[in-house]
């Protein structure tokens, strides 16, 4: 397509946009005055007319009645006969009394007679309604005698046409200032009652624009009286800023969750790498000076195993901060039918060699079969059991118990020892976070992502970990997980989870 014709299509396409600048308040009022116009043109048509008509009959009535009138009065009075009139006078009075003008004519001999600076109403019509000049002719027969129908003459009455002209032109000025009037007052009551209905959209504007401003969403607009359609966008506008503003708070807790996490990480690692570096250049500094005996090299085997100590540490924070950021990004491990009451078992076989004098219970009944990772879930049950073996004092009892509880599987790993305050609790399972109590005996030691570890796996199971008091009076930890027969995948919401690490 050429240019030129473009150009042609897209002025077309403009043209016919109608009225393309007006506000909606305006083209809601000049659609309904407009249409409010066209009604009440219809109706003034159909009732001028109508009205005219009657008008024009109730004249012609009122002129024919006049007449009728005028021959009675003749008759009775013998005013006229079939050679000359009555008595001229009494005539005279009675036709220059009417309102207009009238004459009579005898048959006889076709005189007419009419009252002096009258208006000549023309030559004679047969009897009934006609127009003369601007004038309305009624005519009767005048007869001898109320029975008898001999005819002795006409009389004529006249009145001029423009009072019933001027009495139709006011009732049509009259209904025109009336369709005018009224369609001014639909387009004023359009306009009020648009601004009206369009305040609260207004008001989203002006919302949508100060969101776009300030990028704020915490604004609430005020919920509108009415249960309209404006009263709907109203309340999803104020649900979608609701949503908006707790994405925003998430997201910006995530942030802030994600800076920490650095700060807190490489706070972590910086400790062994620095330890690495000084006994690496120690042992540099060793091996280049000469004559060295057995004494620098027993500092060189120290400087070593000092590293190798420093670079594990960094290797189990790096495995750890790695599988924390699996789970966060959703990418966990293979999933298979797994028995948490097995996997609690092999805990302890592993652990309780290392129980330091703590007295390891396992109490899981039957299989608790869930749908997960079984490395992860022993990563779990291990962390907690590791936990009170190392924050309690030496001969604790520690027991691990299993259970089902509806289509979850719980495990409870919980001690007798001296419990964990409440108010560590919120802060329980959080990365990078330590709290001694006053049993434990691993103070400053660990990285603070055991719980953290713990919670990250059950998350990403669909199962929430909690902390709280024991029946024993120590601290208990339960871990709670979909079971393989459950029909939902989903997670369950986490119960007032008091969280982070000790």
């Amino acid at each position: 397509m050429a240019p030129s014709e473009t150009s042609l299509l897209d002025r077309m396409r403009r043209s016919r946009k109608w009225p393309p600048h007006w506000p909606i308040q305006w083209k809601l009022a000049a659609v309904s005055s407009g249409i409010t116009f066209v009604i009440l043109v219809a109706f003034g048509l159909a009732v001028g007319q109508i009205t005219t008509n009657q008008l024009r009959d109730n004249y012609a009535a009122d002129t024919e009645a006049k007449v009728k009138e005028l021959a009675a009065e003749i008759r009775e009075k013998d005013l006229i006969t079939p050679a000359y009139f009555g008595d001229e006078a009494v005539l005279n009075n009675l036709l220059a009394s009417v309102n207009g003008s009238a004459d009579i004519t005898s048959l006889a001999n076709g005189i007419r007679y009419r009252p002096p600076n009258s208006h000549d109403l023309g030559a004679p019509t047969s009897p009934g309604i006609s127009n003369s000049d601007g004038w309305q002719v009624a005519t009767a027969v005048v007869t001898q005698s109320r029975n008898e129908p001999y005819a002795l003459g006409l009389v004529r009455y006249g009145r001029p046409m423009d009072r019933l002209d001027a009495s139709i032109g006011r009732i049509w000025i009259s209904i025109l200032a009336g369709t005018l009037g009224a369609t001014l007052l639909a387009a004023l009551g359009g306009v009020i009652l648009s601004r009206r209905a369009m305040r609260p959209v207004s008001t989203l504007t002006s919302a949508a624009g100060q969101i776009a401003r300030t990028r704020d969403p915490d604004i609430t607009l005020a919920e509108p009286e009415g249960d309209d359609e404006v009263a709907e966008l109203t309340r999803t506008f104020n649900d979608m800023l609701r949503e908006l503003s707790i994405a925003r708070s998430e997201r910006e807790q995530s942030l802030v969750r994600q800076r920490e996490f650095v700060a807190d990480a490489s706070h972590e690692l910086r400790t062994p790498l620095t330890s690495v570096l000084a006994n690496l250049e120690l042992l540099d500094t060793s091996l280049r000076r000469p004559g060295s005996g057995n004494g620098d090299r027993e500092f060189e085997i120290e400087s070593v195993e000092s590293a190798l100590r420093s670079s594990e540490r960094m290797t189990r924070l790096v495995a750890d901060l790695q599988l924390i950021a699996k789970a966060d990004t959703g990418r966990a491990g293979d999933r298979v039918l797994c028995d948490l009451s097995e996997i609690a078992g092999n805990v302890a076989d592993e652990l309780r060699p290392l129980s330091e004098n703590h007295q390891l219970v396992i109490d899981c009944p039957e299989p608790l079969v869930v749908s997960g990772n079984p490395d992860e879930l022993h990563r779990v049950i291990l962390n907690l059991v590791d936990n009170s073996i190392r924050h309690t004092p030496q001969g604790t009892t520690i027991s691990v118990t299993g259970r089902p509880d509806g289509d979850m599987a719980e495990i409870r790993v919980e001690d007798d020892g001296s419990g964990i305050p409440k108010e560590m609790w919120p802060t329980i399972f959080d990365r990078f976070v330590r709290h001694d109590g006053p049993g434990d005996r691993a103070k400053g030691k660990g990285t603070g992502l055991g719980l953290s570890i713990v919670r990250v796996i059950a998350r990403s199971h669909g199962g929430s970990a909690t902390v709280g008091d024991s029946s024993q009076g120590g601290a208990a930890f339960t871990v709670r997980i979909p079971t393989a027969a459950s029909t939902s995948n989903e997670a369950s919401p986490d119960p007032d989870e008091s969280q982070g690490n000790r």
